[in-house]
């Protein structure tokens, strides 16, 4: 058996990429912009997933992903609930970014999905669920683990609120990946709630990195 395809050899590359590098970032072992690690980790993830026999390429389609309807309404679901959050905790920053920073924000509408959001999905979702789906048998579990790490991940912006919101996050885009096998839908799942954020005013907490004391 190869050692690269042993199940002690994927838990021990889990760990070191979905736990080790956040930690690095956090305690600034990583001397450069967030984007840069995730960027080359995204760029070399998918250079062997192309080389990869048994990766389905079709998972870059939309896969004729017929819950459109159930998607959205989640994200309306979402729209309201922090619109009214926002307003009522802090009513200042409620579209900040569009009120005083409108280019800021238009070029953030713009570059987030392409070196964020699709980046994020490939890695935590293509990525994870073809390396890792058989490490763990029961597939709730499997979609927790996903969704703990993908949130453990924003330990880098150091506030709760950024690690509670992806945790939820994460439950909701692995299983939209599992029911589309879509990487495509899922990065356009993520790219609306992630410009939303940025949109009705809590984008400040998913962008200052940590400095660590």
């Amino acid at each position: 058996m190869k050692i690269q395809k042993s199940p002690l050899f994927k838990w021990i590359e889990l760990i070191l990429v979905f736990i080790g590098l956040p930690l690095l970032y956090y305690f600034n072992y990583i001397p450069f912009h967030k984007a840069i690690p995730l960027l080359a980790v995204f760029t070399l993830f998918l250079f062997i997933l192309i080389k990869d026999k048994n990766f389905n390429s079709k998972i870059f389609g939309m896969n004729r992903f017929n819950d459109w309807k159930a998607l959205l309404l989640r994200f309306t679901g979402f729209i309201v609930i922090s619109l009214v959050s926002v307003y009522y905790f802090s009513g200042d920053f409620l579209f900040i970014l569009p009120r005083e920073r409108p280019g800021l924000w238009l070029l953030i509408l713009l570059f987030y999905p392409l070196w964020s959001a699709y980046p994020q999905e490939l890695i935590y979702r293509s990525w994870f669920f073809h390396r890792y789906r058989n490490l763990v048998k029961k597939e709730w579990l499997f979609i927790g683990i996903n969704a703990l790490l993908f949130s453990f991940s924003h330990i880098i912006f150091n506030n709760w609120l950024a690690i509670i919101l992806t945790f939820f996050g994460g439950m909701m885009f692995a299983y939209t990946y599992k029911r589309s096998n879509s990487l495509l839908v899922v990065f356009v799942e993520h790219m609306l709630y992630g410009n939303w954020i940025f949109t009705v005013g809590i984008g400040q907490y998913f962008y200052a990195p940590t400095v660590s004391s």
